[in-house]
């Protein structure tokens, strides 16, 4: 909070006429002009990390002053309307609780709780998924029922020869998916991203490109693999793809042995994969990917762009519905 604060105050007071900011040198007041002028792309991320954390205010404030009304047309007030939403998720299954118990475990995470301790962690931390979920799923109705409206905002994405395309590359609706292969978030999302590709079909245009985070220490040897199957075989990239997010999978995907395995067994001869994944080359292509994201916000995975529209994180398959009925709308 003190430093939405610290951004918000810097800001006002950058945008002052009366240059009331400033250093002197020399006689001379150094003030906002100077930055534009002289030092552009620190000032340019000021304003725009500004301009999104008013985003996000105005974004709260207009939750909060929907939840209000719908409260009070239903006789409740605010803290009974959020029970009642609460109330509405489900418990986690059996059988989710199980299946992230085992990754837990495989993942070496567990540390000396027991099953039983540990099954309670996941069961809360399951929970409030869902609670959250219902949450989205309830304001998204209120959005409709109050004629919520966003400026639409997009953003350019640069697209690379040899980014790996699916769906239908004439498709209406292009989605760019900044990804990593270690991230637990991108893995949880597949089930969604499968879901919309099968609602939507050839509409969709499904775009991939590499976002592998500093401290998934992992991570970029999956995308070196990753970027030599496309090179090698391109075909069988999305094959590649689906077996390291696998919902099943274990830390063994991340090995380079298991890696030299799957792209043999993909068809690349593996003095050839070899070479590709020690070309520096292979780890340029990645870097561009990354730069590209950071150009253009990104600072976690997933991030995905609706033609040029932004969301972040693994949201449920409706934040996406919505954004890809207006888009086909248009």
């Amino acid at each position: 909070m003190k430093h939405l604060i610290f951004i918000l105050l810097l800001f006002f007071t950058l945008s002052c006429k009366d240059q009331s900011i400033y250093i002197e040198l020399n006689g001379t007041k150094l003030t906002k002009d100077d930055l534009e002028k002289e030092m552009p792309e620190q000032f340019k991320t000021i304003y725009s990390e500004y301009q999104s954390k008013v985003k996000e205010l105005l974004k709260e404030l207009a939750h909060r002053k929907m939840i209000e009304k719908e409260a009070k047309e239903k006789g409740l007030s605010v803290d009974q309307y959020l029970d009642e939403i609460r109330n509405k998720s489900e418990n986690p299954s059996e059988t989710e609780i199980n299946e992230f118990y085992k990754k837990v475990k495989e993942s070496g995470q567990a540390g000396n709780l027991g099953e039983e301790d540990l099954k309670n962690r996941i069961f809360q931390y399951l929970k409030q998924e869902k609670i959250q979920q219902a949450f989205t799923q309830e304001i998204s109705k209120l959005k409709q029922k109050y004629k919520y409206k966003e400026p639409l905002e997009r953003v350019s994405v640069t697209i690379f020869k040899d980014d790996p395309v699916r769906g239908n590359p004439e498709g209406k609706v292009v989605i760019i998916e900044f990804s990593d292969f270690e991230c637990p978030y991108c893995l949880r999302f597949q089930p969604t991203g499968k879901q919309i590709l099968e609602k939507y079909g050839d509409k969709i245009k499904w775009i991939f490109k590499d976002f592998p985070l500093d401290f998934h220490k992992n991570a970029m040897t999956a995308h070196l693999a990753a970027t030599c199957v496309y090179k090698l075989k391109p075909e069988k990239f999305w094959q590649f793809y689906d077996t390291i997010f696998n919902p099943n999978r274990t830390n063994e995907v991340f090995q380079i042995e298991f890696l030299k395995k799957l792209s043999t067994n993909l068809g690349i001869k593996a003095q050839d994969f070899e070479n590709c994944v020690q070309d520096p080359k292979t780890k340029e292509k990645i870097e561009k990917n990354i730069q590209e994201g950071i150009k253009n916000g990104v600072t976690g995975t997933p991030a995905f762009f609706i033609n040029g529209r932004k969301i972040t994180g693994a949201q449920p398959i409706i934040v996406f519905e919505e954004i890809i009925n207006e888009e086909l709308s248009n």
